[in-house]
């Protein structure tokens, strides 16, 4: 008699997991009308005075740094990658070291990567703003010294 209530407990799941199956089908397929809308003319008049030029819209405003005022910052970048652009590819230098409060022209303070750029410039960049515009061309050559000196006489 179990397998019978096995059967019939196999069948019954089954089954819903099939009406469930076309429930969801039916009602993706399922798409509501749209009704139709048809674009009336303009008329222009012939003799209208010229329009002025539009006012040039004001520049998008720059994302708001993340980092800036912050005393814990995971930094990404480490001293000895080399760093390019990500809009365009242009080489920004070489991470030389980074700094956990560093003072900005503009008066605030926060993390920040100090780049040597190709012409031997060492400029800081804020670190949230580099992290987003940033990409690595080149990871520093890293150097982990060996557990013991190979000459060395054994341990035990």
């Amino acid at each position: 008699m179990a397998s019978l209530r096995f059967k019939v407990l196999g069948g019954t799941l089954l089954g819903l997991l099939l009406a469930l199956t076309a429930i969801a089908l039916l009602s993706t397929l399922r798409e509501p009308a749209r009704p139709t809308v048809e674009p009336k003319p303009v008329e222009v008049p012939a003799a209208a005075a010229p329009i002025a030029p539009a006012a040039p819209e004001p520049a998008a405003a720059p994302a708001v740094s993340r980092s800036k005022g912050q005393s814990e910052w995971a930094f990404f970048f480490r001293a000895g990658d080399t760093l390019s652009r990500m809009a365009d590819g242009t080489p920004l230098g070489v991470v030389v070291r980074v700094e956990r409060r560093h003072a900005f022209p503009d008066g605030s303070t926060g993390p920040a990567y100090v780049v040597r750029s190709p012409d031997l410039r060492e400029t800081a960049f804020d670190a949230d703003e580099l992290e987003r515009g940033a990409r690595i061309e080149e990871i520093r050559d890293v150097r982990v010294p060996p557990a013991r000196l190979p000459d060395a006489a054994p341990t035990r």
